[in-house]
């Protein structure tokens, strides 16, 4: 698996279709109880945790009990852990959440990337 992360609108998509092959790319929305890993490169992580989040589940769980699924996927999450700390409860547990399945996705994958103003930086 490859991850590819970044703050919004740093390239992420254009770089998994131009580096890593993916087609097709599924965009995850909080609505998105079940994910399709088979089309190659999944993005929206961050939004699929809120709805996790909003449901009382837990995404990092629902990733590990799926593991064999992605496995040779590109998944694609936007990272907003920096800043200001979100007032409202709910803003700080999906900011804690989306932290915690994008360190489980990092450790898990063949490759991790960096994306910031369209260049890629490959960490792992």
């Amino acid at each position: 698996m490859i991850f590819v992360f970044g703050g919004a609108y740093q390239g992420m998509e254009d770089y998994a279709r131009e580096q890593c092959g993916a087609a097709e790319t599924v965009q995850l929305t909080e609505d998105d109880a079940q994910i399709d890993f088979s089309t190659g490169a999944v993005a929206g992580l961050e939004r699929y945790v809120l709805g996790c989040v909003r449901r009382g589940e837990n995404a990092r769980e629902y990733f590990e009990a799926r593991r064999d699924e992605w496995k040779d996927a590109v998944l694609i999450g936007t990272d907003f852990s920096c800043g200001l700390v979100p007032m409202e409860a709910e803003n700080r547990l999906w900011r804690e959440e989306n932290g915690r399945l994008n360190n489980y996705l990092a450790g898990e994958a063949a490759r991790v990337v960096r994306m910031f103003c369209g260049i890629a930086q490959v960490i792992k």
